[in-house]
Parts: C-alpha cells; sequence; structure tokens
C-alpha cells in the first residue's frame, strides 16, 4: 500500500478529509518553528506513543506503539503542518497531562487501558465538535469573502485586503491532527502493512471477483 492509499483509507475511516494530504502527496516541505524541536524529546516521543496507542491498541493484530508511532508523528507535524497547525498540535500536548490530572487525577502515562480510553474518547468528541465548528466558520468566512470581492471587484485596495483576511487561518485540533498521524504511522509501517494488513510483495493479477471471507484482513 503506497502513501496515497493510506491516505484514502485514513479518510475513510475518519469520516472526512486528511489534513495536510497534499502535503504528504507532494512531499513535505514546510518550514517549522524551532518549537518543534521539543516534540523529537523521547519524554514526548515516548507520551506520543501512549497517546497513539490509546488510539490504535494492540489487539490480535500490532498497535500503535509496535509500530513506533511516537517517533513519526513528530516529523509529520515539523516538515507537512503549516504553523499555526503547528502551535495547536503542541499546546494540545502540552494540555494532555492537565486534562488528565482533572479527569483522574493522575498522569496520561499511569492510567489504566479503561481510563486511556475514555480520555481519548472525549477528546474526540471534543476534535468533532470544534471541526465542526471549524468547517461552519470558514465556509461562512469564504462566502463573505466572495461578496466582498464581487462589491469591490475594481477597487484593487480591497481586493489586497481581502486576500489578507483569507490567510487567516483557523487551527485544526490537537486530537484530530493525533488521530490522523497515528492512522497514516501505523498503516504506512512494515508493522502494520505485514501484520495488520495481508502484504504481497509481488502482487498477481486483479481479480474482481476475488472470493471474500468474513474477518479477512485488507491487503497491503
Amino acid at each position: 500500500m503506497n502513501r496515497r492509499q493510506a491516505i484514502q483509507r485514513v479518510a475513510m475511516i475518519i469520516g472526512g478529509s486528511v489534513i495536510g494530504a497534499n502535503l504528504f502527496l507532494e512531499g513535505c516541505t514546510r518550514p517549522s518553528s524551532k518549537d518543534i524541536a521539543i516534540l523529537f524529546e523521547q519524554t514526548n516521543v515516548d507520551l506520543l506513543n501512549e497517546l497513539a496507542e490509546a488510539v490504535l491498541p494492540r489487539t490480535s493484530t500490532p498497535g500503535a506503539k509496535d509500530a513506533n508511532v511516537g517517533a513519526f508523528i513528530p516529523i509529520m507535524i515539523r516538515d507537512c503542518y503549516t504553523s499555526v497547525d503547528q502551535k495547536s498540535f503542541l499546546e494540545g500536548l502540552s494540555k494532555v497531562d492537565e486534562i488528565s490530572q482533572k479527569a483522574f487525577n493522575k498522569k496520561f502515562a499511569v492510567l489504566t487501558q479503561e481510563e486511556r480510553l475514555q480520555f481519548v474518547n472525549t477528546l474526540d468528541k471534543e476534535a468533532k465538535d470544534y471541526q465542526k465548528e471549524k468547517r461552519e466558520k470558514e465556509k461562512a468566512r469564504e462566502q463573505d469573502s466572495r461578496a466582498n470581492q464581487n462589491e469591490n471587484s475594481t477597487n484593487k485596495q480591497n481586493q489586497s485586503a481581502n486576500k489578507v483576511n483569507d490567510l487567516d487561518e483557523l487551527p485544526n485540533h490537537f486530537f484530530t491532527m493525533l488521530k490522523q498521524l497515528t492512522l497514516i504511522g501505523f498503516f504506512t509501517s512494515e508493522v502494520g502493512m505485514t501484520q495488520a494488513l495481508r502484504y504481497v510483495k509481488i502482487p498477481g493479477k486483479f481479480d474482481g471477483d476475488y472470493p471474500y471471507q468474513k474477518g479477512d484482513r485488507a491487503f497491503a
């Protein structure tokens, strides 16, 4: 399975578009802030692995931690995300223990498996609500921008101002980015492709009528 297929699969799983998908496919060359370096510290890589494992835990097949997704995520945040989303991700990660303390009176690292599931489910709901509101705001902003451009089509100064406003990007939710990168990192890893999926090193011809049995894993 190539990068494009992995992104399509993640989009199907989450029921929406993948943040930074175009950059993932074209090659990531986004400039990053100096603050991003903190993500590569081992303590944060470990925390990201634990968070990713809560999203995609080990069952009869490997989990996100087995694929070391925690080391994959900082690279993608650094190279492929806008400065606005980088800041949002850093802020979200820094609040993980604070949220955990309020909900369970202990840090995320020492939560039980059941508590971790509750933790990520809560963040997932919060993220979905946030992303829905973000899309509505962006749609309203786009409509206002088009209306302004039509009204001021002969005024270059107003057109220039509208273009600047279009650059005011609304950040994505921390957990939305974490969840997407967890799935992409896992399904593009050797562990994910060879143990969670059925890996065929040299595939044969396309067979549109290949027999399927319930529970069969997808091919990589």
